[in-house]
């Protein structure tokens, strides 16, 4: 970018008086010494919920492989502890269970829709966690397939 040098006089004359006004303009060329002005860094990286929610956004996969985790273990604690099959225990939901699912699912949504980056912490990587979730999502399925196949509890 630059500008061009302009230079102009310009002389008003009013009957009794005389002005003039002079309009100048110098060519400017960038230099590596100028500086833009500070201004803070105000990055959005939040995401609309239809964005998040699309068939390859960052939230079915995550949030579902989060819901095979925890749906997983709790069907073979409660498999375990009670011998009901899974689909006996999926069709006798209490309400609790079933808001304490969509809080999960909200829970889960904030940071994506907020735009908060995905960090390891420790051992918990957001690669290990897909890969925990889809391999929680597998095991979910065969459970099920399982237990409709043999008709008794797996565990």
């Amino acid at each position: 970018m630059s500008a061009i040098m302009m230079r102009r006089s310009i002389a008003i004359r009013q009957p009794g008086r005389v002005s003039s006004v002079r309009v100048s303009a110098t060519q400017m060329r960038p230099t590596s010494t100028m500086t833009k002005p500070s201004t803070p860094a105000t990055n959005n990286y939040g995401v609309s919920l239809f964005d998040a929610m699309k068939f390859n956004g960052p939230a079915p996969e995550l949030i579902n492989g989060r819901l095979a985790m925890l749906g997983f273990v709790m069907a073979a604690y409660k498999e375990n502890e009670t011998g009901e099959l899974m689909a006996s225990q999926l069709e006798h939901l209490s309400i609790g269970v079933c808001l304490q699912l969509a809080f999960l699912v909200w829970a889960s949504l904030v940071p994506i829709t907020k735009g908060v980056k995905n960090e390891a912490f420790g051992p918990f990587s957001p690669r290990a966690e897909i890969v925990n979730g889809r391999a929680a999502m597998l095991a979910f399925v065969a459970l099920a397939v399982l237990e409709n196949k043999a008709g008794v509890p797996f565990f």
